[in-house]
């Protein structure tokens, strides 16, 4: 009888967990933030089948060099909420919000993790996520408690009820290509056929990112810290590879 008491607790602290909100210096998983390009070399393997040091700007010339830099693959949805005061809040799980404003960002990328440097104050490490793919931006305004925007789904059947209203955009990041740009739609209200259209779009852009014309340019699209305060660990982060005006963009995202 204890054992059932003590799993259904853990049960029920996990539920909780999952939909519990938290500050940026909580969350543990990749923070999406505007694509900043690299200005140091990086190490990759060319088609000739050598180890080469070059730069991003370099790699794209060799399609071959640029795909064995970028060996993963993934989809990850991040929801942010924010605040009247100004602050932005992350969630692990969208069912079941209050009402109020919120940021949907679901990325396509094929990329590689690399370790950041220790150079910001409090000697935090963490780490990037280079690469390239496509980002689609949902910008939601929850009129009702209890509606769940944990994906493009979700939010479309939101929007087909008139519960919520906002905007979708995109982003496709480090990849030049004729094809992609008339596939994709223009900046819209959400609507019930959201995830249709964006799901053909990724299908295109998967498939582009190994057609022998398409040039690839691997950028810095997230990062994840190691518990410290992040605003102050992107900050240094991005004074490493980027100007003020990128630094500046990249606050709304991670602030505390």
């Amino acid at each position: 009888m204890k054992s059932n008491i003590s799993f259904l607790t853990l049960f029920l602290i996990s539920i909780f967990s999952l939909n519990a909100q938290v500050t940026a210096e909580k969350f543990i998983d990749f923070i999406p933030i505007p694509p900043v390009q690299l200005k140091s070399d990086i190490v990759s393997t060319s088609s000739d089948n050598k180890i080469i040091k070059i730069s991003t700007t370099e790699m794209s010339l060799d399609k071959k060099a640029v795909i064995n830099f970028m060996p993963n693959e993934s989809m990850q949805t991040t929801i942010q909420q924010l605040t009247d005061d100004g602050n932005v809040a992350y969630f692990y799980s969208g069912r079941s919000v209050k009402k109020g404003t919120y940021r949907l960002t679901v990325d396509y990328n094929k990329y590689i993790i690399q370790n950041t440097e220790n150079f910001s104050e409090e000697g935090c490490l963490g780490y990037a996520k280079i690469g390239v793919g496509l980002r689609i931006v949902a910008n939601i305004n929850a009129l009702k408690n209890n509606i769940d925007i944990s994906s493009l789904v979700a939010i479309g059947n939101a929007a087909k009820k008139g519960i919520i209203s906002g905007t979708v955009g995109y982003e496709v990041i480090g990849i030049e290509s004729k094809e992609i740009t008339a596939i994709l739609p223009i900046n819209s209200e959400i609507t019930s056929s959201l995830n249709q259209v964006f799901l053909q779009a990724i299908g295109v852009v998967k498939g582009k990112i190994y057609d022998t014309k398409t040039r690839l340019h691997p950028q810095i699209i997230a990062i994840k810290h190691t518990g410290c305060d992040v605003t102050k660990f992107v900050r240094a982060f991005m004074k490493k590879y980027a100007t003020e005006s990128a630094i500046n963009s990249t606050e709304l995202f991670v602030k505390n």
